[in-house]
């Protein structure tokens, strides 16, 4: 009877001791999955101020540097390609509505050659905007830190460089300015 009690006290304990067991191996799997979900997000979503960047100027000897953002504005980045009918009909859109962006800093890159960003410059007549700046990401900068899957990407920063939101299939620009009215 005693080697009985014995072996049902060793089972309880050996049945707690693999309850218990499994309960942190199941917090660790799920703290595991919540660590990866936030890995997975792109650095915009977990790094909320504008990142310091460059732009190859048209004329490849200039460069614009984030810090030459003006202050005090709202900022636009828009990731482009030159060849995109969706990117020439925003530079279309952001041309007729220009006076609607006069208080909001526009920085248009796309990482294709100069010679074809500036194909798109003499297509869109964009560079007809002063307050427009549009160049050349040469570093592959914001195709990695915004993860872009489409053109035209829109990231919206406030006049305090804080990350506000994205905007993609833009199919009219009072879209965007919904976006940056309560920042202006």
């Amino acid at each position: 009877m005693r080697s009985n009690l014995l072996f049902h006290q060793k089972t309880g304990s050996m049945r707690h001791f693999f309850i218990g067991l499994i309960t942190v191996l199941c917090c660790l799997s799920f703290s595991a999955d919540a660590q990866s979900s936030t890995d997975s997000l792109p650095p915009y979503r977990k790094y909320k101020q504008l990142p310091a960047f460059q732009v190859v100027m048209p004329d490849s000897s200039r460069v614009f540097n984030s810090y030459n953002i003006r202050k005090g504005k709202p900022s636009v980045l828009i990731m482009f390609s030159p060849d995109c009918s969706h990117c020439e009909q925003l530079a279309g859109m952001l041309l007729d509505s220009i006076r609607a962006f006069r208080d909001v800093n526009i920085i248009m890159a796309s990482p294709f050659p100069l010679a074809e960003i500036r194909s798109y410059i003499a297509k869109t007549k964009i560079d007809q905007a002063a307050q427009i700046v549009i160049g050349k990401d040469a570093s592959y900068f914001f195709w990695s830190f915004y993860k872009a899957d489409t053109v035209p990407f829109i990231a919206v920063y406030d006049k305090n460089k804080t990350f506000v939101s994205t905007v993609t299939h833009l199919k009219s620009i009072d879209e965007l300015l919904e976006v940056l009215k309560p920042l202006q």
